[in-house]
C-alpha cells in the first residue's frame, strides 16, 4: 500500500515536470499555470509527509513487537508463538528487502543471515 501511494506521488510530480517544461517552451509565462503547478507541489509535500509519518507510527509499533518478543524468546510457554511472530516481522516479499547502503559488502549481509536464523 505504502510503495503503490509513493509511485502515485512519483507519477504524479513526473507528469507535473513534463507540463512545466512545457510552459517554458512555449514561452507563456501563465499565472495560473504556475499557481496550479505549486499547488501540486504543495499537496505532493503533504502527502509525502502524511505517508512518513505513518511509516513511522507503525514501524515503532513494529519495533515494540520485536522488543517484546525478543524478552519473551526463551520462555517455553511462549517459544513457539513468539516464533511465530518473529517469523513474520522478518519475513519479505518478492524483489523486496531492507535497503543497503552504498559500501555493505556481502559480509555485512551474511551477518544479518545469521542474525536473523537466531530467531
Amino acid at each position: 500500500w505504502y510503495q503503490r501511494r509513493v509511485r502515485e506521488a512519483v507519477v504524479s510530480t513526473q507528469s507535473t515536470g513534463a507540463v512545466s517544461n512545457n510552459v517554458k517552451r512555449s514561452g507563456s509565462n501563465s499565472n495560473a499555470e504556475v499557481k496550479r503547478l505549486e499547488g501540486n507541489v504543495n499537496e505532493l509535500t503533504l502527502t509525502v509527509e502524511g505517508l512518513e509519518k505513518e511509516r513511522d507510527f507503525y514501524f515503532q509499533k513494529l519495533r515494540d513487537i520485536e522488543v517484546i518478543c525478543q524478552e519473551k524468546e526463551g520462555d517455553e510457554v511462549f517459544s513457539s508463538f513468539v516464533a511465530q511472530i518473529i517469523e513474520v516481522l522478518y519475513a519479505t516479499e518478492d524483489g523486496f528487502g531492507p535497503a543497503e547502503e552504498e559500501g555493505e559488502g556481502e559480509e555485512e549481509a551474511e551477518v544479518d543471515e545469521e542474525e536473523q536464523e537466531e530467531y
